[in-house]
């Protein structure tokens, strides 16, 4: 900072009269170089135009101090001009001289600077709505390829004002609160609450943060289109966009710079921890300032005035007059403070006896599991109950097998078959059974379709269906045999 500003900028923010010296810089800054002000010529403006509005200025604000350069019963030209000479050795002013006569004006690095000071100290409520909202704006023209770094650039330098001054917030209220504490009267409290915590501190819309229809709530959507900056296309023309404004176009540079702006883009994630620790910061300025104000309106007027007259009042008392209209004995005995509170004892609390089971029991519950064991059909379940049919006859002389050559000798047997079934039925339907079928796993090394009439047995009445063996599934047997 101190290689770009002029040395000695603050001296005359820092001497007794520093109040006035930034009155009087506002004001030649609004009315000669500020934004507001019309457009200063190219050459300056002469200096006995400046001299003569810093005299304009003195006549209605001069409660100097007597201890600067010039006193103040000196002559106002004399004045003015000594406060010109300040301003333009610190560097506020710069002086030339053109032709004949000597013009001034304010450099950029200064007047840039007197910006940043003027609206730092005339910030009102942040509102958090209009950040997000133009974060979101802006990253949406890149994603659709309608802006480039520049854009990316504004967008981050917002995302991390925004979380600076939330951040920010929180650490001015817990400073503002012991300030606050100490006013004199109510009305002086009142007035410094409303001026300074709500007028300057709060956020504008603090009451919609949390509303579902708040820029807040996009945030998600802010933070896929980072993503999509950061691995989609538009990561290479902004690469590129970089490389072009960099020094000898370095890429490294280039890509340190994207970066960067996307990682304060990635910040964006964490104001919710912000958000949290402000809304505990205002609940408990809010809860102190409301008891602060419910102590002065119930606390009887002139308090301190009062306790004074009766401190007063006892030390000027005669000694029979300081009696306490207590009863005679020891103030602190301990007979006098009252018994402690007993509390009740716990209910002891027993765990539940563990009873163990009977051989019959046991038994049941094996018998349970079996039962349910021998009605499940897994894939090996059914390859075995197949293969057993088929080893049973010439594997070489057929590769097929009908409904009416499957034996059921047993509950697995009927559940197999039942299985078969509705294989069957579920593959009679165009392009075969569905991947998606759950007993698409059961088809293993055999193909299962649908015949005409009806195959009927002791145990199930159920439509006819052949059995035709897959090559892998006649390896693997052959193989294994």
């Amino acid at each position: 900072m101190f290689s770009v500003l002029p040395e000695g900028l603050f001296g005359p923010l820092a001497s007794p009269n520093r109040r006035h010296y930034w009155r009087l810089l506002c004001r030649l800054f609004e009315e000669f170089f500020g934004p507001d002000a019309p457009i200063p010529p190219s050459t300056g403006f002469p200096r006995r135009e400046i001299v003569s509005a810093i005299e304009r200025y003195l006549l209605t604000d001069d409660p100097w101090d007597s201890d600067e350069a010039e006193a103040p019963d000196s002559p106002l030209a004399v004045r003015a001009a000594a406060v010109y000479e300040r301003f333009r050795q610190a560097g506020w002013l710069r002086q030339e001289r053109i032709g004949a006569r000597d013009m001034v004006s304010m450099t950029h690095a200064v007047s840039r600077l007197l910006t940043l000071l003027v609206d730092f100290a005339e910030r009102g409520p942040a509102f958090v709505g209009a950040k997000m909202r133009s974060i979101e704006l802006q990253l949406r023209q890149i994603v659709e390829a309608k802006a480039l770094g520049d854009t990316l650039d504004e967008a981050a330098d917002q995302a991390r004002q925004l979380l600076s001054n939330v951040s920010a917030i929180s650490v001015q209220i817990r400073d503002l609160m012991p300030e606050l504490s100490r006013a004199e009267s109510t009305a002086q409290f009142a007035r410094r609450l409303f001026e300074r915590y709500v007028g300057e501190l709060f956020v504008g819309d603090y009451a919609e943060l949390h509303k579902a229809d708040h820029p807040l709530a996009h945030r998600a959507s802010i933070l896929g289109m980072v993503r999509e900056i950061e691995h989609g296309p538009q990561r290479a023309a902004l690469l590129a966009w970089y490389a072009e404004r960099v020094p000898e176009g370095d890429a490294a540079l280039a890509q340190r710079r994207l970066e960067r702006s996307l990682r304060r883009l990635h910040e964006i994630d964490r104001i919710d921890e912000y958000l949290g620790r402000l809304d505990d910061d205002i609940r408990q300025a809010n809860r102190r300032a409301l008891a602060f104000l419910d102590y002065r309106l119930r606390a009887p007027d002139q308090l301190d005035a009062l306790l004074r007259r009766a401190c007063r009042g006892a030390l000027a008392a005669p000694e029979d007059a300081l009696r306490l209209p207590v009863a005679p004995g020891a103030l602190m005995d301990e007979q006098r403070l009252r018994a402690p509170r007993a509390r009740p004892r716990p209910i002891p609390r027993t765990a539940n006896d563990r009873a163990e089971p009977t051989p019959e029991q046991l038994a049941r519950l094996n018998l349970l599991r079996q039962m349910k064991r021998v009605r499940l059909v897994l894939p090996e379940d059914l390859a075995r109950y197949l293969d057993r049919h088929w080893q049973a006859r010439d594997a070489l002389a057929s590769e097929t097998l009908t409904s009416e050559s499957l034996e059921i000798a047993s509950i697995g047997d009927f559940r197999a078959y039942q299985t078969l079934v509705t294989l069957a039925l579920r593959s009679h339907r165009p392009g075969g059974l569905r991947k998606d079928d759950p007993l698409h796993r059961l088809l293993r090394g055999f193909r299962i379709e649908l015949i005409e009439g009806d195959a009927d047995n002791p145990y199930l009445h159920a439509p006819r269906f052949v059995l035709r063996r897959t090559g892998t599934h006649s390896d693997r047997t052959h193989t294994a045999a």
